[in-house]
């Protein structure tokens, strides 16, 4: 994508997009009483008129126009989108990080991300099935000397059910990865971090011993799960586990954190990263990239010991 775009040909872009978007809803919309009809048409003199029979006539509607929109969406209004999306990626991302104070060396690539062994081997989430494992928007480079790595992640895994087998979701959000989180330690091992409330949700295989810290507060909110012990307490002093406790109260979000070797694992579930939206101004979107670089800013003071 050229990155030489100006901002009234991706305003172009977004609105062209907006327009394709509304056309897909709006016909949506006039197809839903054309679907009542024809439905009642087709149940007539079969079941009495009854709230019940209106009830499921409006839903199942209903239901056949949401697929509706969802058809007329991908042929009309996807190409459109992504021509927006990649555009606004392209020429935004790295110019506007860059301008941050601590940030060197970026490079950024919307299609590529960590690899589904990265995550396996990282242990910081589950990494489902390989088969619809997903990854993008990976941005590299130098945050106040550290080397890191960020990108949307996406696993699943295959429930099997009978005849309604179907694919569910373990984690989605960002991962990020810092590199020599510390010059003078490095990790034996895995330390796995998890939120207690998240621990059945985003997991996958965990370390063997689940330790206790000497922080009450600490364990009231965390497992930890170590593949040896005193690695783990050399690692996690005083110190840095006040700063993960901090992390997780300014990002309000669910985080889950894994050292491994001499690299720190910090996932995010949230929306994807980077993401543009159709429905404001290119220029007032912009500042959400910043917001975005916040939580790399804010995992890196984890690191601070």
């Amino acid at each position: 994508m050229d990155k030489s775009i100006t901002i009234e040909q991706l305003e172009k872009l977004r609105l062209k997009a907006k327009k394709l978007d509304t056309l897909s809803l709006v016909l949506a919309v006039i197809s839903l009483p054309i679907y009542i009809w024809l439905f009642y048409m087709a149940e007539q003199g079969e079941e009495a008129l009854t709230a019940l029979f209106i009830l499921k006539l409006i839903t199942v509607s209903f239901v056949v126009s949401l697929g509706t929109f969802a058809l007329l969406w991908c042929l009309i209004a996807r190409k459109a989108n992504k021509r927006f999306k990649d555009s606004y990626k392209s020429k935004y991302v790295v110019e506007t990080i860059s301008s941050i104070s601590g940030f060197n060396d970026l490079k950024y690539y919307p299609k590529d991300g960590f690899s589904w062994d990265d995550i396996r081997n990282a242990a910081v989430v589950g990494c489902g099935d390989k088969k619809y494992f997903e990854s993008e928007d990976l941005l590299f480079g130098i945050y106040d000397n550290v080397r890191f790595k960020i990108s949307d992640v996406t696993s699943k895994k295959y429930v099997p059910r009978g005849k309604k087998s179907r694919t569910e979701i373990i984690f989605d959000g960002q991962v990020m990865c810092f590199f020599q989180f510390d010059e003078m330690k490095k990790s034996n091992g895995h330390i796995q971090i998890f939120q207690k409330e998240l621990l059945s949700d985003i997991s996958g295989w965990k370390a063997e011993h689940e330790i206790h810290t000497e922080n009450e507060d600490f364990n009231s909110r965390f497992n930890v799960y170590t593949s040896d012990e005193h690695n783990a307490y050399y690692i996690l002093t005083p110190q840095r586990i006040e700063k993960i406790m901090e992390f997780e109260k300014t990002i309000n979000e669910q985080i889950s954190i894994s050292f491994y070797d001499d690299k720190m694992f910090v996932a995010v579930k949230r929306w994807s990263m980077f993401d543009p939206t159709t429905d404001k101004p290119v220029l007032e979107q912009v500042k959400s990239i910043a917001d975005d670089v916040e939580y790399i800013r804010k995992a890196k003071e984890i690191l601070v010991d």
